[in-house]
């Protein structure tokens, strides 16, 4: 059950990013795609904050620099950097690149990494640089953690997994009442 809910989340991570980058750049039809998969309310305003953006037609590349904060709904992604870069011929997303001090929240669920990394062709998600993902006491760890998005699996390259018995949350609980 906790394997589940840490890959939900992971899931969720990467429908997060692809989300918020489909509806920065307005298409549409991916949106709807994963938004009704993701039971994510479409008319949630999105609010991206950089100290600078640049976009680089002839690069197809839009990159956020400073202190990138992306808010949706419950969920806040922060990095130093996010690139996005576009297939030449169709202008579709190609991938998306979150760079340096890469942080999500939402409710009670968070993650950090160095960078992440979303392939739209691979329907896959890479956390590099250590990568963690943690919800209560329950926390994944490694060297590189891969999503395969499609396969609905997840691939942690030199795992460390902590799972923390919901008896010990009850009597943490209990404690903390007294």
């Amino acid at each position: 059950m906790k394997k589940l809910r840490l890959n939900l989340f992971a899931l969720f991570l990467v429908l997060y990013l692809f989300i918020l980058v489909n509806i920065t750049l307005g298409q549409d039809s991916l949106l709807d795609a994963f938004g009704k998969s993701s039971g994510r309310d479409n008319n949630i305003p999105l609010n991206i904050t950089s100290e600078r953006m640049e976009g680089f037609n002839q690069k197809n590349l839009v990159v956020f620099y400073g202190h990138v904060k992306a808010v949706r709904g419950d969920t806040t992604l922060w990095s130093d950097r996010m690139e996005i870069y576009f297939e030449r011929e169709e202008k579709k997303i190609d991938r998306i690149v979150a760079l340096g001090n890469v942080k999500v929240n939402q409710e009670d669920k968070n993650a950090v990494a160095s960078k992440a990394t979303y392939y739209e062709n691979g329907q896959k998600i890479v956390l590099e640089g250590n990568p963690r993902l943690w919800q209560k006491g329950d926390v994944l760890k490694g060297d590189k953690i891969t999503l395969f998005l499609n396969e609905d699996r997840i691939l942690v390259e030199i795992a460390d997994v902590q799972i923390r018995p919901k008896t010990i949350e009850k009597k943490v609980a209990k404690d903390q009442t007294k």
